[in-house]
């Protein structure tokens, strides 16, 4: 059979059948305009909000926004807006049947859209029967990963806080030690500061050597002349450690301090840029497509059908 007469039979079916094609039609578009009404089929409305990410603390070489998108995965929130929202009985899941996690997950997933878009921020998208609850679903999503995030920061400042904590401790405990020491050498040599007691000292007793003055005054000052002598450096070196102690402590209490206060903010981690509202036009079924995609499927079955039929008969 050669192409034009390909072509004539084509159209020669066509027009002959016309009427069947006009019944087809007419049937279909009937068909689909009723099973994609709401008697069939629930219209869900569709909530959006996108957000950028800020304040997050980078644990690998990825972006803010995939750190982002990736905490909205976390089986916990998803188990917290299930249990929130009371998803099982909403969304009419069979818990006597096996599997009905699975079922339970996959409309979740299905209603559920979070994504990065090119402009690096995070959209979400809740489909939702009433969309009231897709508007609080959407906002609950955002409230949870802040809550997540924040959690997981306030762990690690704890974790900070202990070890500084401990280090204040270990720092105090020195410094008390070196303060013990400097007070038994204060009591048993009469020594408080060795470089300034040590020009004194010298100084009171060359005077007295040079005016030679004898007694209990030069007795003492030769005492103190012998302990510093013999103790003011050791005393004058647990003066310098006590003095590092103490600046090392000092520092290392701001840093605890920091860390007591990075447990205790309350920091948001997303800056939503569109806020999730109510709508009030549905987004799914769209009809109209459901019907034309019915009526040119249809369209082209029958074709097909009375084109098979056609080569039987010929042949």
């Amino acid at each position: 059979m050669t192409e034009n007469n390909i072509y004539k039979s084509l159209f020669s079916i066509l027009i002959n059948k016309i009427k069947l094609f006009i019944i087809v039609a007419l049937i279909s578009t009937v068909a689909s305009v009723i099973f994609s009404s709401p008697f069939f089929i629930s219209p869900k409305y569709k909530t959006e909000a996108a957000l950028y990410p800020s304040n997050l603390v980078h644990y690998s070489s990825e972006s803010s926004t995939e750190q982002l998108l990736q905490l909205f995965f976390g089986n916990d929130i998803r188990d917290s807006i299930i249990n929130k929202f009371d998803l099982i009985a909403h969304y009419d899941i069979d818990t006597s049947s096996s599997g009905y996690l699975f079922n339970l997950h996959r409309e979740y997933n299905s209603n559920i859209s979070i994504r990065k878009t090119n402009f690096e921020s995070v959209q979400i998208e809740v489909l939702d029967t009433d969309p009231v609850i897709s508007r609080d679903m959407t906002q609950e999503l955002i409230n949870q990963v802040n809550k997540k995030i924040r959690l997981l920061h306030q762990i690690k400042a704890k974790e900070i806080a202990v070890i500084r904590k401990n280090e204040i401790d270990i720092k105090k405990e020195l410094i008390d030690t070196l303060v013990a020491q400097i007070k038994v050498y204060s009591v048993k040599y009469g020594l408080l500061d060795y470089i300034q007691q040590s020009r004194e000292v010298t100084a009171g007793y060359m005077n007295m050597l040079l005016e030679s003055k004898k007694g209990q005054s030069m007795q003492k000052a030769e005492n103190l002349y012998e302990n510093l002598k013999q103790e003011g450096r050791h005393f004058h070196d647990l003066h310098h450690q006590l003095n590092l102690a103490r600046e090392d402590y000092n520092r290392k209490l701001i840093g605890y301090e920091e860390a007591i206060t990075d447990v205790n903010k309350k920091l948001t981690y997303t800056n939503i840029i569109v806020f999730p509202e109510v709508a009030d036009k549905k987004s799914y079924p769209i009809r109209w497509l459901i019907v034309m995609l019915s009526l040119l499927g249809s369209l082209f079955f029958t074709f097909v059908l009375l084109l098979f039929y056609h080569r039987l008969k010929h042949n």
